[in-house]
C-alpha cells in the first residue's frame, strides 16, 4: 500500500519535473545564445580595430621611410624625428598588445562560460546534443588565445 501511494506521487509529479527541466533548458539556451551573441560581436570588433591598427602602422612606416629618405636633415635632426616616431610606433604597439589581450579575455570568458553551461546542462540530464556552440578558438599573429586556467590570460608575446 506504502509503495503504491509513492509511486501514485511519483507518477503525478514526473510531468511537473519534466516541465521544469525543460524550462531550465530554454533558459540556459536562452542565456547562451545571449553570451554567444555578445562575445561575437566583441570579438568582431576587436578584430576589425586590430586590422586597422596594423594597416596603419604599416602607411605610417612606409610613409616614414619616404620622408626619411626625400629629406636632406642632418643626422642629429634625423636622429630626434627618429626617436619621436619610435615612441609613436611605441605607442601604437602597445595598443595593439592591449587588443591582442583584450581579444584573449573575451574569447576565454567566451570557452569558460560554455564549459559551465555545458556541465550544468549535463548535472540536470539535459543532453548536449543539439546546442550548436562552440568554443572560440582565435589566433593573432600565430598565438592561440583564450586557452590556459580559468582566469588566467597571458598576453601573446
Amino acid at each position: 500500500m506504502l509503495l503504491t501511494l509513492e509511486g501514485c506521487c511519483l507518477a503525478a509529479l514526473s510531468p511537473q519535473v519534466q516541465d521544469e527541466r525543460d524550462d531550465l533548458y530554454q533558459k540556459f539556451t536562452k542565456a547562451i545564445n545571449e553570451v554567444q551573441q555578445k562575445t561575437g560581436f566583441k570579438n568582431l570588433l576587436l578584430e576589425r580595430k586590430l586590422i586597422g591598427l596594423a594597416s596603419l602602422l604599416e602607411k605610417k612606416e612606409v610613409q616614414l621611410n619616404e620622408v626619411l629618405a626625400a629629406s636632406n636633415l642632418d643626422p642629429s635632426a634625423l636622429t630626434v624625428v627618429t626617436h619621436k616616431l619610435e615612441d609613436v610606433l611605441d605607442s601604437k604597439n602597445n595598443a595593439i598588445k592591449d587588443l591582442q589581450y583584450e581579444l584573449a579575455r573575451v574569447c576565454k570568458a567566451h570557452n569558460d562560460l560554455l564549459q559551465t553551461y555545458e556541465a550544468k546542462l549535463t548535472s540536470f540530464g539535459i543532453p548536449l546534443d543539439n546546442l550548436g556552440f562552440k568554443p572560440l578558438e582565435t589566433s593573432v599573429l600565430g598565438h592561440t588565445l583564450g586557452q590556459g586556467p580559468a582566469g588566467f590570460v597571458s598576453t601573446p608575446t
